[in-house]
């Protein structure tokens, strides 16, 4: 059987995702102008991050103070892990930035990075044909409330530059593969002449068609291109793209180095998919093939997911997943440069898909050596092991008795990262089964001792998506 995720578009047929009773989601009013000041074609070109323009009113996200974006160069770029279709690996590359242009900037291993993404050139490209406005792309225009606008809070978008052109909004401004909202599918319908690309919009926006919104959107992931491909008569404006397409986000990264091995340099690892690789990820695979190469970027507000001059004498229990390692490359970096203070004992399970797929393996291996890790367990989902374990949750409950009498060590904090979607679930229901065979606690004694956990400070984690 096919999935619905392995489907091309073209194999979509609408009609089965139509009902013929529903009613559309009530589609939001149009509050948005777009006025052209001027139909000279500019130069093709973009503002570096337009995002920049738009002055004090646009906050960044958990965004440090005094921290604004800033140019930093990829010094150097290494590729940890290869593709492999076979086993459905992704290629993980660590890049190593200067980031001398963020000044005198105090971080911790666990601290993170926020990196400003843009849509790829040919996917804007692709939009601005489709919507006909490749003869405007590079013209300059401002956005402004219509004159028909009666809703008293509309605003326009703080992310908009007060002068821009439409290329440069769809390649730093919006976020052109998000999620569709229902109010935003009814709104494509009515920009929709065919009656039946018409009929499957307003169907899918309906709270009838759930379970088709749940099958197309949000597990196949169609977004806006996908939906403009499958009805052709659909001609949404620049203003209502505007107006319902959400802001293009900076994406987070861990810091993956100790901030003592160089001051002005910090490392961060990331992950492609071979199939919808992400934006951001898309955006730094490009980057890698510019000569001189430049990204912007700023601190990120820390939070207690990090190794402190605090925890360094205490035990730590490190749990990851995939490029989830990311931080804890950083924690036994900065552990093996401060021995002196750092009495403790380390555990760090890991899972990955196959040995190749575990990141920096060798290096994990010398630091098991030289004592920096006292315990190292790894796993993997799709080789064959000696003991049959593919999974980390399956490690933690096979180190039960061990593992539980780590953690209530007063010293001991777990952290963990995964992905928070799935992975991060799993282990904390394995912790919670280890908890309840070595205390003799049923479930929900054991789910409270977990909360006491969290609020006491011992159970970390970085939940990622």
């Amino acid at each position: 059987m096919v999935g619905v995720d392995q489907l091309d578009n073209s194999l979509v047929d609408i009609n089965v995702f139509t009902l013929t009773e529903y009613v559309s989601a009530k589609p939001l009013e149009s509050n948005l102008d777009v006025v052209f000041t001027t139909l000279e074609q500019l130069p093709q070109q973009c503002e570096p991050c337009a995002q920049l323009k738009c002055g004090e009113n646009l906050k960044f996200p958990f965004a440090r103070d005094s921290y604004a974006p800033q140019a930093v160069s990829i010094l150097d770029a290494t590729e940890l892990v290869a593709a492999d279709a076979a086993t459905d690996t992704k290629r993980v590359v660590e890049l190593t930035l200067d980031i001398s242009a963020l000044g005198d900037l105090h971080y911790e291993p666990g601290d993170t990075l926020a990196i400003l993404p843009s849509n790829s050139s040919e996917v804007v490209a692709q939009l601005l044909q489709r919507i006909d406005l490749s003869q405007q792309a590079d013209s300059t225009c401002h956005v402004k409330l219509s004159a028909n606008c009666t809703k008293k809070s509309a605003k326009v978008p703080a992310h908009i530059p007060a002068s821009t052109t439409p290329r440069e909004i769809f390649t730093h401004c919006v976020a052109l593969n998000s999620v569709l909202q229902k109010q935003f599918l009814s709104a494509l319908a009515s920009c929709t002449s065919e009656s039946r690309e018409r009929a499957f919009l307003a169907s899918l926006s309906s709270k009838q068609a759930a379970v088709h919104y749940q099958t197309l959107i949000l597990e196949r992931g169609l977004g806006l291109l996908d939906l403009l491909e499958m009805c052709p008569s659909c001609m949404p404006s620049l203003a209502l793209l505007i107006e319902h397409l959400p802001r293009l986000l900076p994406r987070p990264y861990s810091i993956a180095n100790s901030p003592l091995e160089c001051k002005q340099q910090l490392r961060v690892i990331y992950s492609i998919r071979a199939r919808k690789p992400g934006v951001t990820t898309s955006m730094l695979e490009v980057k890698l093939k510019e000569q001189p190469s430049k990204l912007f970027a700023y601190p990120r507000l820390q939070n207690a997911f990090r190794f402190t001059n605090q925890e360094l004498p205490g035990h730590q229990i490190l749990i990851a997943v995939g490029t989830g390692l990311a931080p804890f490359l950083g924690f036994l970096a900065h552990k093996q440069l401060c021995q002196q203070q750092a009495t403790g004992q380390t555990w760090l399970y890991v899972g990955a898909k196959t040995p190749d797929a575990i990141l920096k393996q060798q290096q994990l291996l010398a630091w098991q050596q030289s004592s920096v890790l006292q315990r190292l367990r790894m796993c993997y989902s799709r080789s064959y092991t000696d003991d049959g374990l593919k999974y980390v949750q399956e490690l933690l409950e096979q180190d039960a008795e061990q593992l539980v009498e780590q953690l209530l060590q007063p010293t001991t904090v777990l952290y963990v990262c995964a992905d928070g979607a799935k992975i991060s679930k799993s282990i904390d229901d394995a912790l919670r089964r280890c908890l309840q065979l070595v205390l003799h606690l049923d479930e929900m004694e054991a789910m409270q001792r977990l909360k006491e956990l969290r609020t006491q400070g011992k159970y970390r984690e970085d939940v990622w998506l």
